[in-house]
């Protein structure tokens, strides 16, 4: 999760999706406090694209990983 902090991103459901889906994302993060239809759609689609993913304690510490003064629930690595 340290890596969100130095290496090029997505949060949020929506851009980690569209990330996956256009072979742009190298790994997925997914709170496990997120709602589990969340959770759920961000795991199908990184097995899905043959890509890492990793759980994270909550969406607080994912969002500040993230840079963000919000929570998010689930974010992705890019290529760079």
């Amino acid at each position: 999760m340290e890596q969100l902090k130095d290496r090029p991103h997505t949060a949020g459901l929506r851009t980690t999706l569209r990330a996956v889906e256009n072979g742009k994302a190298v790994k997925v993060f997914i709170a496990q406090d997120a709602d589990v239809f969340v959770r759920r759609r961000a795991q199908e689609a990184a097995q899905a694209a043959g890509i890492g993913y990793e759980y994270v304690p909550s969406m607080k510490e994912l969002g500040e990983s993230c840079a963000l003064a919000i929570k998010t629930a689930c974010a992705a690595l890019i290529r760079e």
